[in-house]
């Protein structure tokens, strides 16, 4: 966990944004912090609260002592004016219960609820929703409730990497600010000021792999998924020249190594989807740049180009809710590298 600012890598205009915010006196009751999974959002609303509640500095300056009782307290999670909430462990999504408490202590429970209290400790009671897209619809009305009537004393942080996938209604009534992944050298220099790897070497590697995600880079320390990146990587190198049989054999055979039981092997295979999909979106940001840069992009040019890969990249998708949905990973595996190659054959007859 971060203690000051100062660790905070990338996100500067983030935080001007924040700052002239406070120095208007203009900052919102309520934000949703959107970007890619592991670019530092939930790190970026930890530190406001810790700036909210430090009682060296003034809120306006957005800044932290680390050594006061509150940022002490804060740092042992035990400061009782914050609380963070998300999907409890081994759940998918973020229930009415967590959000207005259970039977008959709906309304007397949850995030609403504390969000109601006047603060024990400080000037105002600061809230951070993980994974807020994951909020059933019970629960997301039941924080449209609180948002429409928003405490004067309370901040509340809605961390999404699927920011559309929120109520409309919601989104209306906070203030979003994009978060862009690190670049590679923002990345390096994480990884070995937390000692995460042990070399440099290991550091640049990671870090040209993980498409500027820090909870990716974490994964890849991993040198099985490292593996299992690059054999997707070489696959997919020449998309026009894939072959769906000895692809998924080869994929499937780097799953079934790396993974000791059917759960690992259904965790893995969702790193196999996720790392296809980055190879898909890589070649869709090139092909909008307008950088032509394989045979298969040059063959079809950058509008044909974009009408192929974006329903390959709806298909790899829809393979993740198949194996999240208990379907045996071989079979969607080669369901999907069939698919991807049928797709793309009928992609090439139309040159």
């Amino acid at each position: 966990m971060l203690t000051s600012w100062e660790q905070l890598k990338g996100h500067d205009e983030q935080r001007r944004l924040i700052k002239r915010s406070l120095a208007l006196g203009r900052l919102s009751h309520a934000y949703i912090f959107a970007g890619p999974p592991g670019t530092g959002k939930r790190e970026f609303a930890r530190l406001i609260a810790m700036s909210a509640f430090c009682r060296d500095y003034p809120l306006e300056e957005l800044q932290v002592c680390g050594e006061c009782r509150a940022c002490r307290g804060f740092a042992a999670n035990s400061w009782p004016d914050f609380h963070e909430v998300g999907p409890k462990s081994g759940k998918r999504e973020i229930l009415i219960g967590q959000m207005a408490g259970e039977g008959d202590k709906r309304g007397r429970e949850g995030l609403c609820y504390e969000m109601s209290m006047a603060p024990q400790a400080s000037d105002r009671r600061v809230v951070i929703l993980n994974d807020a897209h994951r909020m059933t619809t019970e629960a997301a009305n039941a924080l449209l409730k609180t948002l429409e009537e928003p405490p004067a004393q309370a901040l509340i942080v809605l961390i999404t990497d699927s920011p559309g996938t929120l109520l409309p209604t919601i989104r209306s009534r906070c203030q979003q600010i994009r978060f862009f992944p690190l670049n590679a050298t923002e990345i390096q220099s994480i990884l070995l000021r937390e000692t995460l790897v042990d070399s440099e070497e290991t550091a640049v590697a990671v870090s040209e792999l993980c498409e500027g995600s820090l909870e990716t880079a974490q994964q890849l320390l991993d040198s099985d998924l490292r593996m299992l990146r690059e054999t997707v990587a070489r696959r997919l190198q020449q998309l026009d020249a894939m072959d769906a049989l000895s692809t998924s054999k080869a994929v499937m055979e780097t799953i079934e190594q790396i993974s000791g039981n059917a759960t690992e092997q259904r965790q893995n295979a969702q790193w196999l989807l996720k790392f296809v999909s980055d190879a898909l979106r890589i070649r869709l940001k090139t092909l909008v740049s307008g950088d032509l840069g394989d045979r298969l992009t040059q063959r079809l040019g950058a509008k044909q180009g974009i009408d192929l890969l974006t329903p390959m990249l709806d298909r790899t998708i829809l393979a993740s809710s198949q194996i999240e949905g208990m379907v045996p990973v071989n079979l969607a595996v080669n369901a999907l590298f069939d698919d991807l190659a049928q797709m793309l054959r009928r992609g090439m007859k139309g040159t």
